[in-house]
């Protein structure tokens, strides 16, 4: 594992006058009219432009990214290279969740090796956690990693397991909770989660709704499921934003949705495919200070930014 040099990237921005409806489901949902929409070629590995899978930002607006060649790239707030470093291992398969901890550490959820790979910011590593399982303190295709007020740690998996486990800050197990099926506090495929005011947004991606939870795991509430318009299509990544809202990566809908805390729709942007104001199963979301919003446009190979 090495650390390398920052580069220069290709950009494209298109100034955004008017959006039209995503679809006959989406003809009555509030639509989203940002200011500026940028679309980037995240930095080539060899004679290939990799496809980014997960974004995070830290508090003074880094942004850290996974891509599928198994690595972990650093940007500025205006989205220009810093640094990069590889993942200790990606022969099998590449990682797909990261969080920036209060120490400052970058916790990775290292899917395809059924652990989470803590670095120090500029990609020494300073633990690997996990082993694969099913047990406690074990890990079966961990797909994110978030940290509470308290220095709590927060792990998703689907597969098997389709659970949540916390950690303390030392990474010791506290809780597991959930269990794969489509009931209330059951998961298909947990994806992104949010914390906020004592309680844990998940995605539950394959029952198309964000699920709520106490920090003791108890389950709280569905989101997501009020009324068609606000339905979700294998929502796979949720940001918290400035504004406290809830914005919401849809995979399978190729848009962004914007929900109030108590699952209110209140605008959506994008469709499938490949244009200006598209995306292609995308897989993650993170929204800075400024709010502007970071999109991991995976099958388009490319690195998107929303200006609200």
């Amino acid at each position: 594992m090495g650390v390398g040099p920052g580069r220069v990237f290709p950009r494209l921005t298109v100034a955004v006058v008017a959006l039209l409806p995503v679809g006959c489901a989406d003809s009555d949902s509030p639509q989203l009219v940002p200011r500026q929409v940028t679309r980037k070629s995240i930095p080539s590995a060899g004679s290939t432009i990799p496809a980014p899978r997960a974004v995070t930002t830290s508090p003074d607006n880094t942004l850290y990214l996974l891509d599928n060649a198994g690595r972990v790239l650093v940007f500025d707030r205006d989205g220009n290279s810093l640094r990069q470093w590889n993942m200790p291992e990606s022969d099998v398969g590449n990682p797909e969740g990261i969080c920036v901890l209060s120490d400052g550490n970058i916790a990775v959820a290292d899917t395809h090796y059924h652990r989470v790979v803590v670095f120090d910011d500029v990609g020494h590593v300073q633990r690997m956690i996990g082993q694969e399982g099913q047990g406690d303190g074990d890990f079966f295709w961990p797909v994110a990693v978030i940290e509470d007020d308290r220095g709590h740690r927060f792990v998703s998996e689907y597969g098997g397991a389709n659970r949540v486990q916390k950690f303390d800050r030392d990474w010791n197990h506290l809780l597991t909770f959930g269990g794969i099926g489509d009931q209330p506090g059951e998961f298909q495929r947990p994806s992104g989660m949010v914390w906020h005011a004592g309680r844990l947004y998940i995605v539950d991606a394959f029952n198309d709704r964000i699920q709520v939870f106490d920090g003791d795991g108890q389950f709280v509430e569905i989101l997501g499921t009020r009324d068609e318009s606000g339905r979700l299509h294998y929502p796979y990544d949720i940001a918290l934003g400035p504004d406290q809202n809830l914005w919401v990566i849809e995979y399978g809908a190729g848009r962004i949705s914007r929900f109030s805390l108590e699952g209110d729709l209140l605008g959506r942007f994008g469709s499938t495919g490949s244009g200006p104001n598209q995306f292609g199963t995308p897989w993650g979301l993170a929204i800075d200070s400024k709010r502007r919003i970071w999109v991991a446009d995976t099958r388009n190979h490319r690195l998107v930014s929303i200006d609200l």
